[in-house]
């Protein structure tokens, strides 16, 4: 199964589901005075906001809407640029394309996140904001980039769609930005298939944010409002039936995390004593989700062999995570080839080129990354192999004694 909380949809999903059919509202609006309306939707946002320990929640139908819904809530557009890693899913790009922001890619460290010393230096008089996304569960050096966007006057935005369920210093990732994004697609934490969430602790960016995402309308409305909406707005709403599937996904998230971290200790605890192994950096430990075990190899050559040896390929060569593979980008293709942000009088002339290979560091780190799946088995993040959330516990050690020999064959 492609992500941990694809591979434990049951009864529980089955059931609030049904619930919602039976009730014959669809949408996340109905009426107060109808007990059969269940209000899933909200409730999902209620329970979303309390777990990430923030006072608000947007749900919408995508990590890619939750991630404009952010930008457009922060004001972010024509004339701005936000720094985000050369390392991410498009759609931490393309958001910042389409709010008509130009995107400024960054440099990772061996977190595979962004590394906040070339962040600082890639800083500008129009740069707005900071996009700090937590690859593959590891939580990225909030603290070192939340002091980087308060000494800069810089928003920090949160993409979490990777890492929902992940902690940093005790506190889930998303509550250290102005805003964080989070996906509910079928390779993430907890899925509904799509679908997403966008959370702040900030009542304005909040109102901004669901005005964003239900054509202008502020929270919670009721009829018809003449006067009242903030901006104009487009429609990202979210079903009661995606918010029953992940209700009941919820419920599970304890329960899978653990189940990921013991896996993943089973693995490392089988491989961390060989010479040359080591192992991406975790800026906090306690705080990883554990979808993923990544090793970074002695060089790109060994890389390369042990990923084939694993019918995989090295992360650098796995897809369209990794800048060089990100051809429209690249080429600088939207859907309508003028106009802000990339043939635009406010940015014309400070549209940083994209090419292949302008990212060095973050080039070198990836071509000797080989990722191992614990809960995610996604090509275009280079896990084919590996375990998953519902691997036994001889499946897992027998894996990890795989793993351990053809790490000896290469390393030996």
């Amino acid at each position: 199964m492609p992500g941990p909380g694809a591979a434990l949809i049951g009864e529980e999903e089955i059931r609030e589901v049904v619930s919602v059919l039976r009730s014959g509202y669809l949408s996340r609006y109905g009426p107060d005075d109808d007990p059969a309306f269940g209000a899933t939707v909200y409730r999902l946002e209620q329970a979303i906001a309390q777990r990430s320990g923030v006072r608000h929640a947007v749900a919408v139908n995508s990590g890619t809407s939750a991630l404009l819904c952010a930008l457009a809530a922060l004001g972010i557009g024509p004339g701005d640029e936000v720094i985000v890693p050369g390392f991410t899913y498009i759609a931490s790009i393309s958001a910042i394309v389409y709010s008509r922001a130009v995107p400024v890619l960054a440099e990772i460290d061996e977190s595979l996140n962004l590394d906040p010393a070339d962040v600082e230096r890639r800083i500008t008089p129009r740069t707005k904001a900071i996009m700090a996304v937590h690859m593959m569960g590891n939580p990225a050096r909030l603290a070192e980039l939340a002091d980087v966007a308060k000494r800069h006057g810089l928003h920090l935005i949160e993409d979490c769609c990777q890492a929902f369920g992940a902690t940093y210093r005790g506190r889930s990732v998303g509550s250290y930005g102005a805003a964080g994004a989070i996906s509910f697609n079928v390779f993430k934490t907890i899925t509904c298939g799509d679908g997403g969430m966008m959370i702040t602790d900030d009542q304005e960016v909040y109102e901004r944010a669901f005005a964003f995402h239900d054509q202008g309308h502020r929270p919670f409305r009721k009829g018809i409002e003449i006067g009242e909406r903030p901006l104009l707005g487009l429609n990202f709403r979210m079903t009661e039936l995606s918010g029953a599937v992940l209700l009941a996904q919820l419920s599970r998230l304890d329960d899978m995390r653990a189940r990921l971290r013991a896996n993943k200790a089973v693995i490392r605890e089988a491989v961390q004593d060989i010479p040359g192994v080591r192992f991406r950096a975790l800026p906090d430990p306690d705080g990883d989700i554990a979808t993923f075990l990544t090793l970074l190899m002695p060089s790109p050559e060994i890389a390369a062999a042990v990923a084939a040896d694993f019918g995989s390929k090295v992360v650098a060569e796995s897809g369209w995570h990794v800048y060089n593979h990100m051809e429209h980008l690249l080429t600088k293709r939207t859907a309508v080839p003028r106009g802000c942000p990339f043939d635009c009088q406010c940015t014309h002339d400070s549209v940083p080129p994209y090419e292949a290979g302008m990212l060095p560091a973050t080039d070198r780190i990836l071509s000797s990354a080989v990722n191992i799946a614990i809960g995610v088995s996604d090509p275009n993040l280079g896990s084919a192999y590996g375990v998953n959330v519902r691997s036994q516990p001889d499946k897992v050690r027998a894996t990890a004694d795989h793993i351990r020999s053809v790490l000896l064959r290469h390393l030996g």
